[in-house]
């Protein structure tokens, strides 16, 4: 049987600097943007999927994904995500048109990110559009999570508006 090699701790360099900063608090220091490495990735996988798919000869199909406030249809989210889709010359099937209530935060207990990820696995859709991050999930490792299940099924992720949060740049 082989021992996990996955590191389950801080490691040492974040824990000095965790260190460092607590008995320095007037020193500027500058921490990482979370989302720069996600936003590297997910471009990265979206950008060799849709290459693999038109040099198989044909465009990508892509699944319309948005989150609905007070039970009203998210018409703005999935228009915008339509033009997206169609200024990259992408295909949205009939159908392929998903939403869920804002009100169910976790991607898993949702059923119209449900059908968008059982789209994606049959191979009916390539990928998914959704206006920002956000309408995945607020947590960065929740998101990325849903990333890593698109890479690992061969399908993407396209964000009408990249990775950005108020007060980020």
């Amino acid at each position: 049987m082989r021992q996990s090699t996955a590191r389950t701790t801080q490691p040492w360099m974040d824990r000095e600097r965790a260190d460092q900063a607590w008995l320095t608090p007037d020193r500027v220091s500058f921490e990482v943007d979370p989302y720069v490495p996600i936003a590297a990735a997910r471009r990265e996988n979206l950008d060799r999927i849709v290459a693999q798919v038109r040099a198989r000869g044909r465009e990508p199909r892509v699944c319309l994904y948005a989150t609905s406030f007070g039970g009203q249809v998210p018409r703005a989210s999935l228009d915008s995500a339509a033009e997206y889709a169609q200024r990259q010359s992408w295909q949205v099937l009939p159908g392929q048109t998903h939403m869920d209530s804002d009100d169910l935060v976790v991607p898993g207990e949702r059923p119209g990110w449900g059908l968008v990820r059982q789209q994606v696995r049959a191979g009916f859709a390539d990928g998914v559009v959704v206006v920002t991050d956000s309408v995945i999930s607020h947590e960065a490792d929740e998101y990325r999570s849903e990333l890593d299940w698109f890479e690992e099924h061969f399908g993407f992720v396209a964000l009408v508006v990249p990775e950005l949060r108020a007060g980020r740049v």
